[in-house]
């Protein structure tokens, strides 16, 4: 027996869980665009990888929302996923090491 408002498919959970997904990506990111154009240099270069991230997840977020919706562009959902992991990777790597630049400017060693 299951309790209808957990049922994947007739709970409207599912759709509003997927949108406040969606909009929780999109105030991210423009907290993370309003930090890319408020500062310089290293930063800058983290925000805007951060920024990128979130269009991403925005993206995937979107594409899950839209998967329920349009069963014939359910691939998008994965598709979405890809793409959010592929850039986190990259945003991971932008703020070590810029990260990593900052501390050695200030003196720092290896996360002391």
């Amino acid at each position: 027996m299951v309790i209808e408002i957990l049922s994947y498919k007739t709970s409207i959970l599912n759709p509003l869980l997927k949108l406040l997904i969606f909009i929780l990506f999109a105030i991210g990111t423009w907290y993370y665009y309003r930090a890319w154009t408020k500062f310089g240099g290293n930063l800058k270069t983290i925000a805007g990888a951060l920024m990128c991230g979130g269009i991403a997840g925005c993206i995937g977020a979107g594409a899950r929302f839209a998967g329920d919706f349009l069963v014939q562009f359910k691939w998008l959902e994965s598709t979405g996923a890809i793409i959010f992991a592929l850039v986190s990777v990259y945003i991971a790597w932008s703020v070590y090491t810029n990260l990593s630049e900052i501390a050695e400017a200030f003196g720092l060693e290896g996360g002391k």
